[in-house]
């Protein structure tokens, strides 16, 4: 669904002994890697930011592209280049602050919707964006919907100030991702800032390891994010 804006890979973002045993509290149990959690093995990871159309980029040229709704009504004008670039990664923000997500093809042109109450565009159907806890994943490999636990990101220090956890949800698919590959979502491509890019120690070939969450431990995190992921309301 979207281009792969950074190809490295990232390693030992964290280590789980920064995040001591009351970290996990919430969840009912105090491990590192929960006996819900099933190794899925080794994953090359990348990351990934929605189109914003505030960003110097696609500041100049003329805005003579059309967005449309199904219905053909205007949304809003932008420049053939970002246009070009939105309909490959699928969502963005436009200048004037509205989310716009690709919705379908009517007569095999691109038709648009703006998105509610999703700060962060949508990724798979049913699925909300969420920074640093959405990964696009190869459908046919990791099932969309699942909970994984990836240890790598384990002591990142969120924007709320909180610890990653390393508890991610396979809410998205991308162009590329194929196999053992992930592309980690970390916001807009403005936000040049994220806690990923400051605080990684990036490395090229050196895959992460990841593992799904099941169980009781699946339940609660779907639980607690649901509010932020979920766009059937």
């Amino acid at each position: 669904m979207r281009v792969l804006i950074l190809a490295v890979l990232f390693v030992a973002l964290g280590s789980a002994s920064e995040v001591n045993a009351s970290h996990y509290s919430w969840l009912g149990h105090s491990g590192e890697v929960t006996a819900d959690a099933r190794a899925l093995g080794s994953f090359a990871p990348t990351f990934y930011r929605i189109l914003d159309e505030a960003a110097p980029e696609w500041s100049t040229g003329e805005r003579g592209e059309e967005l449309l709704t199904q219905k053909g009504q205007l949304i809003a004008r932008v420049t053939s280049a970002f246009k070009k670039q939105l309909d490959v990664e699928g969502s963005a923000r436009l200048r004037d602050g509205r989310i716009v997500n690709i919705e379908d093809r009517v007569r095999g042109q691109q038709r648009y919707v703006v998105v509610q109450n999703a700060p962060f565009g949508l990724g798979a159907p049913g699925f909300k964006l969420i920074p640093y806890r959405t990964v696009a994943v190869d459908p046919r490999r990791i099932k969309l919907g699942t909970v994984l636990y990836i240890p790598s990101l384990v002591g990142i220090t969120l924007p709320s100030g909180e610890l990653h956890d390393g508890f991610c949800f396979a809410h998205d698919t991308g162009h590329g991702i194929t196999g053992n590959r992930l592309d980690l979502f970390v916001g807009f491509e403005s936000d040049r800032d994220n806690a990923l890019t400051r605080s990684a120690r990036i490395a090229s070939g050196e895959p992460i390891r990841v593992h799904t969450v099941v169980g009781a431990t699946a339940a609660t995190l779907n639980a607690r994010f649901a509010r932020d992921f979920s766009s059937r309301d």
